[in-house]
């Protein structure tokens, strides 16, 4: 082709040195964010999508194409509305497509899927849902911590220190304090299985305990709690967070620390405080996720196994219920940083898509 006519030839952006040219293109891939999904308290039914010009730069030419490669998948955030989200996305690339992904934030809401043998609905943590993205190795998850019992967020989290696979680093955002101050109460009888499921022990020397017996050198377990009772604040302003820790009381012991709740905290003004909590894995770990790393019983692999199944069945009524009403709509993710989030109020309709800076 005649260079008179190669348009690539006459651009000022390719003249640039190919060194400063990679750093644009991380820095553009290190600002942007994809979203998919519907948040499971929504009750109207509209999804989010990613801007249409989200990764408009992989297509300009074919020279940037080429340059770019598959660096984006290290640099932006994927982020979900819900598991089931993430896994419609991320089990439907190949395996070593799904290795390079290093940032991934989504919601700490359970996985529900319908066991027909059973006839009921099984639910599955974050922990669990993982197992079936086995090559996972993000630098960062980050999890917006659910709309649910204090107890049942305590016990996510817990499960995530103990037997999370597939990260480097946790990010876990929980939208009040309640789920490090609420009294324990017993869900079984006494020396039952599941009598201390729910027992509250001080934190972060708990998790610091348990990822110590995991991994060894370089694991740490941070608290931060928000100074201030505004929302969507304690990550993306660290002046507006400090650390926090809690300490055993004389004549308490780690048994009975959670029979009563936590004064300081459930007092109005504390208890509506954000908190972070940072989860470091230790040094020499290999933190990639493999398959089926937590044991679960035959059929709980089996239904996780078959959870598309399960999904579309009822994703198929649903679609149904939404062509009844009207054509459903989707909102187009808007953001000013990629690490923006917003706390979803269970069962109720936002007046409109709200982001908090």
């Amino acid at each position: 082709m005649d260079d008179a006519l190669n348009l690539q030839d006459g651009s000022l952006f390719i003249q640039l040195p190919p060194e400063m040219r990679v750093e644009i293109y991380s820095h553009l891939f290190f600002s942007t964010r994809v979203t998919w999904g519907s948040n499971i308290y929504s009750l109207t039914g509209q999804r989010t999508v990613p801007a249409p010009n989200a990764l408009a730069l992989l297509r300009t030419c074919r020279q940037v194409h080429l340059e770019i490669g598959r660096t984006w998948l290290h640099q932006i955030l994927f982020s979900f509305e819900s598991a089931q989200e993430m896994l419609e996305k991320l089990t439907d690339i190949p395996p070593a497509t799904r290795a390079l992904i290093r940032h991934v934030r989504v919601s700490g809401d359970p996985l529900m899927l319908l066991d027909e043998d059973d006839e009921g609905v099984v639910c599955y943590c974050l922990s669990q849902v993982f197992t079936i993205l086995p090559g996972l190795a993000l630098d960062r998850l980050t999890i917006l911590g659910p709309y649910r019992d204090p107890e049942e967020c305590c016990e996510m989290l817990d499960m995530l220190v103990r037997h999370g696979a597939g990260w480097k680093e946790l990010y876990f955002l929980a939208h009040d304090s309640t789920f490090l101050a609420y009294k324990h109460h017993l869900f079984s009888f006494p020396g039952g299985a599941d009598e201390e499921r729910f027992l509250r022990v001080p934190q972060p020397a708990g998790w610091q305990r348990a990822l110590d017996e995991r991994d060894g050198d370089g694991a740490s377990v941070e608290i931060y709690r928000a100074t201030s009772s505004h929302p969507c604040s304690v990550l993306l302003q660290p002046a507006t967070r400090a650390r926090f820790a809690q300490a055993l009381p004389p004549g308490k012991t780690l048994k009975t620390f959670s029979k009563e709740v936590d004064a300081f905290l459930m007092v109005p003004g504390e208890r509506e405080k954000e908190v972070l909590v940072v989860v470091r894995r230790g040094k020499a770990v290999d933190y990639v996720q493999k398959e089926d790393m937590l044991c679960l019983e035959e059929g709980h692999l089996r239904l996780l196994r078959e959870w598309k199944a399960a999904c579309y069945s009822t994703e198929a009524r649903t679609e149904q219920v939404h062509a009844d009403i009207g054509e459903r709509r989707s909102l187009m993710d808007h953001y000013t940083h990629v690490d923006e989030y917003r706390w979803q109020t269970a069962w109720t309709v936002p007046p409109d898509r709200t982001y908090c800076y």
